[in-house]
């Protein structure tokens, strides 16, 4: 899944947040937007779940940010 946020400085503290999670594999793949993927035996659907569960809970720590999922 990918994320596209809407200030390329909100970029690193994003992926700060889920490199906490052993299970989150993140990168930058430009200068707004990350991929985002989960390990273990998920499917699309449970991707994109997890993915916007990760998301909500930062936007509601970061409400000045704004954030698009993309598959």
């Amino acid at each position: 899944m990918r994320v596209k946020l809407g200030n390329p400085a909100h970029v690193g503290r994003l992926l700060a947040y889920l490199a906490f999670d052993p299970t989150v594999v993140a990168h930058r793949i430009a200068d707004d937007e990350i991929e985002v993927s989960f390990l273990g035996s998920f499917n699309a659907d449970a991707q994109q779940m997890q993915t916007e569960l990760r998301l909500r809970a930062w936007i509601a720590a970061n409400p000045e940010a704004v954030a698009v999922l993309r598959e």
